[in-house]
């Protein structure tokens, strides 16, 4: 069975939940519960493709109407 290595320290990657924050020209964007892998070892997060645009998505949406720091959980933005 295939097994994915972290990147750096090829530690073990599990399935999670992180925050994700981006600095924006207006301001900070925090996204709350995105999915990702893990690293058990160096704890590096890693995300999906998929995962990757709908954060693109996101912070697209919020970053030209936006107050100086928003806070938004990832399911609701997706769903």
């Amino acid at each position: 069975m295939f097994s994915i290595k972290c990147f750096f320290c090829k530690g073990k990657l599990s399935g999670g939940l992180t925050t994700h924050v981006v600095n924006t020209s207006n301001g900070v964007i925090i996204v709350k519960n995105v999915p990702c892998e893990k690293c058990e070892q160096c704890g590096e997060t890693v995300y999906t493709g998929s995962i990757v645009k709908q954060l693109e998505v996101i912070v697209k949406q919020l970053a030209n109407s936006m107050a100086e720091i928003v806070v938004v959980n990832f399911t609701e933005k997706v769903a």
